[in-house]
């Protein structure tokens, strides 16, 4: 419990979780609410870190009424639920390849990316028989720099196969604002600085051990230039269509 935690952490006051959630409830403060049961089968966790890692973007009100409303890109890996975020001022192409050589800065480029049909991720391009017969085919910008980073890329088609991250967007929107508020974070910039104390504190409570050792995550290799993929780019004069395995050229 978060009040719990707070009061042993601010004011050196400890209290059970059972204890102070009574209290609440005589006082007023508190609600008792029912959670309905939801029947699913949960999915097996991948056996190693960086083997696969959920992606999505969570648009909410994080600073409350202290800033304007952000998005929250976040990543979740499945194996071990370590978690990377960063905040944006809407979610698309150049967040979600800023946000992906960030994360690949502090860990690596990780085999799998489980994400949305956002069209950030997948095209919506409908191609012409022309263009197929060319050998074409359509791809975001955000799918073109992935495979020339050679990650894979798999689309769920519904929020729920995207559970873990969908809880971690839950957790956060209760725990992560409240200790904004207490912080007094009041702007993007302050809310990315925040993020870099806050989320190993996070990671050490609600991370877990990977069921096999070893990290899947690749090391950029000497010759790749991230700042040369996680760019937008053109080929052919045609936005997000490029030949199979072709590099588009930038657009400088």
């Amino acid at each position: 419990m978060l009040a719990s935690e707070k009061l042993e952490e601010i004011d050196n006051i400890k209290i059970s979780d059972e204890t102070l959630r009574i209290w609440l409830l005589e006082a007023g403060y508190w609600k008792k609410s029912r959670k309905s049961r939801q029947h699913r089968s949960w999915r097996e966790r991948k056996e190693h870190f960086g083997e696969m890692i959920l992606m999505d973007g969570s648009h909410h009100h994080w600073l409350e009424e202290r800033g304007e409303k952000l998005v929250l890109m976040g990543y979740i890996d499945d194996a071990t639920s370590k978690v990377y975020g960063q905040f944006y001022d809407y979610e698309g192409t150049l967040p979600a390849l800023d946000s992906l050589k960030k994360y690949i800065n502090k860990y690596g480029i990780p085999m799998q990316i489980y994400l949305d049909r956002h069209t950030t991720y997948r095209s919506p391009k409908k191609l012409t028989i022309k263009e197929e017969l060319k050998g074409l085919r359509s791809q975001s910008q955000f799918e073109r720099a992935c495979e020339e980073l050679g990650i894979e890329l798999i689309h769920a088609d519904s929020p729920q196969a995207k559970g873990r991250i969908e809880r971690l967007f839950g957790v956060l929107q209760d725990r992560l604002i409240k200790e904004m508020r207490l912080a007094r974070v009041s702007s993007k910039e302050q809310a990315n600085k925040f993020l870099d104390s806050y989320l190993p504190k996070y990671i050490n409570k609600f991370g877990v051990r990977a069921a096999k050792k070893g990290d899947f995550h690749i090391p950029v290799p000497n010759h790749i230039n991230l700042d040369e993929i996680l760019c937008i780019k053109k080929s052919a004069g045609l936005e997000m269509i490029t030949p199979y395995r072709m590099k588009a050229i930038p657009t400088w």
